[in-house]
């Protein structure tokens, strides 16, 4: 347990994502939304994964689904970037979602191929190694984002 600052918390303990004041400014609509988007997109993550096991265990057919969901909500941290602002968020949460968006950019290449390295398996390999990445980084922003406020500090 971390006792003063400059401590460090220990392994498995909690991210920090800070503590935004109620009355700091921002929109409370803006921190709302981004918070539900958050939430949303963690659960489109989990079933997107579920797809993809549904297809390996039934069989090829069931690919469609799995690429084709995937259109559902890759677009959405792009929309959580203007809420993240406007909603004040910490910086720490502020550029999550761009990172999100970009990993999901690069699952698209890990899985179609980079030029010169198209029919490289071990590259095509990271595609569910960096659904863990977006997993992780989405359900740190959906986290922090639900971190109790604190009341602001007077003086």
């Amino acid at each position: 347990m971390a006792t003063g600052i400059g401590d460090t918390p220990g392994p498995g303990a909690a991210v920090d994502y800070g503590v935004v004041p109620e009355t700091t400014g921002g929109f409370a609509w803006a921190r709302t939304g981004y918070r539900a988007l958050a939430w949303v997109l963690l659960a489109c993550i989990a079933i997107q994964v579920f797809l993809a096991g549904l297809a390996v265990v039934n069989g090829p057919a069931n690919w469609g689904m799995h690429t084709g969901f995937v259109h559902l909500f890759e677009l959405l941290p792009l929309a959580m970037i203007p809420l993240a602002f406007l909603g004040q968020l910490p910086n720490r949460l502020r550029w999550h979602q761009l990172v999100v968006f970009l990993l999901i950019g690069l699952q698209y290449a890990l899985i179609y191929g980079f030029p010169g390295l198209v029919g490289i398996s071990a590259v095509a390999a990271l595609h569910p190694v960096n659904a863990l990445l977006i997993f992780w980084v989405t359900l740190g922003m959906a986290r922090g984002s639900s971190m109790k406020r604190s009341p602001a500090v007077a003086g």
